[in-house]
This record gives structure tokens, C-alpha cells and sequence, in this order.
């Protein structure tokens, strides 16, 4: 094992994967983690004013830098093995795309345990990666 992508989001589902990507680096000390939260841009809409999707913008940046001081924290132990990086569009794309850029040979998610009549209606990014990847892919519930 060289190198880990985790996507992270704040979520509670994505911290439990966290944890699993930290067991994984302590059975394999070789091993590297990159920590991937992806923002879906806001595009105003008639339904969203221009103020608004910059409202959205500003959030999503204070989410990340709240995502990476505490990553920092946790992980601290690992040193310069972990590293977060900030990706912008669809989240399963991205999360895929980044794992192949990072020559990663797992990505690790977390599945938000939506119904069955959820992710056929509104998908599931762990469903997508899962479809995509060509790393193995640990989805952590």
C-alpha cells in the first residue's frame, strides 16, 4: 500500500472512514494519505441570487480550512504522510480523478446510509466511485 485517498466531507460517516484510513497507516508505514474534500461551486439560479452562491462560496472555503486544522489535529501523529487537498465539481469524479493523479491504490468513503429510494432518486457518491475507480474502494458505514 503507497498511497490512500480519503474523501472527506465533516460528516460523521466520513470521520469513522477517517479512522479507517488511519488504521491503515499504521499497518502499513509506507503508506501515504491525501484527505479530499470536494466543493460542488455554487451557480446562481433563478432561484439563488448572485449574493447568495458567493454566501455558499464563503462557507465552503471556511469548511475546508475547519476540515484541514482538524485533520492536522488527528493526524498528527502521522507528519508529513497526510496531506489534504481541495477539489472543485462532482464529487465522485473528482474523488476518482484525484486517486488516479495520486497513483493511489485505495480510496476511502464513507456511505451516508441513504434509503434505497434515495440513492435511486438522488445517486450515491460511494456508488459512483465504486462504478469508477480502478483502486479498490472501502466504503466505511
Amino acid at each position: 500500500m503507497k498511497h490512500i485517498v480519503w474523501a472527506v466531507d465533516g460528516s460523521d460517516c466520513a470521520w469513522r472512514a477517517g479512522d479507517m484510513a488511519a488504521e491503515c497507516l499504521d499497518k502499513w508505514p509506507e503508506a501515504r494519505l491525501t484527505a479530499v474534500f470536494v466543493h460542488v461551486p455554487a451557480v446562481p439560479t433563478s432561484e439563488w441570487t448572485a449574493e447568495y452562491a458567493v454566501q455558499m462560496e464563503r462557507e465552503a472555503e471556511k469548511l475546508a480550512g475547519e476540515l484541514r486544522s482538524e485533520i492536522e489535529r488527528r493526524f498528527a501523529a502521522f507528519g508529513p504522510r497526510v496531506a489534504f487537498r481541495v477539489e472543485h465539481g462532482a464529487p465522485a469524479e473528482r474523488l476518482v480523478q484525484a486517486a488516479d493523479e495520486l497513483g493511489a491504490d485505495l480510496i476511502v468513503l464513507g456511505s451516508h446510509g441513504k434509503s434505497a429510494v434515495d440513492r435511486l432518486l438522488m445517486g450515491s457518491v460511494s456508488t459512483a466511485v465504486l462504478h469508477r475507480a480502478k483502486q479498490a474502494v472501502l466504503v466505511v458505514r
